[in-house]
């Protein structure tokens, strides 16, 4: 409780957290360029980067019309199942390409 008790010391871990945060995101968007620009052709990457944009939409509007039945802790479980999703798909792309590498 004491890390907190002086307002230098917050903002010290806010300012740290942001780095941290823009560190993550710097390195993200990268990165993915780099994995579209190997996956997907650039005669078709325009067409999949939509068709992963409808879901994606229509999941942000579903839960941004409902999130007064869903509460904070209903739009964050909403999140964490989506990522899950996402998670197990990219595991299951990397062991695809494994498999197809033998």
């Amino acid at each position: 409780s004491s890390l907190f008790s002086t307002p230098g010391s917050l903002i010290g871990i806010l300012i740290l957290s942001l780095f941290v945060f823009e560190s993550c995101v710097g390195m993200y968007f990268p990165t993915i360029g780099t994995l579209r620009s190997k996956y997907f052709p650039d005669s078709h990457r325009s067409v999949v980067m939509n068709l992963f944009g409808i879901p994606l939409n229509a999941m942000v509007v579903t839960v941004f019309l409902s999130i007064e039945k869903l509460g904070v802790q209903g739009a964050l479980g909403v999140s964490t199942t989506a990522l899950a999703l996402a998670t197990a798909c990219g595991l299951k792309l990397k062991g695809m390409i494994k498999k197809e590498k033998k």
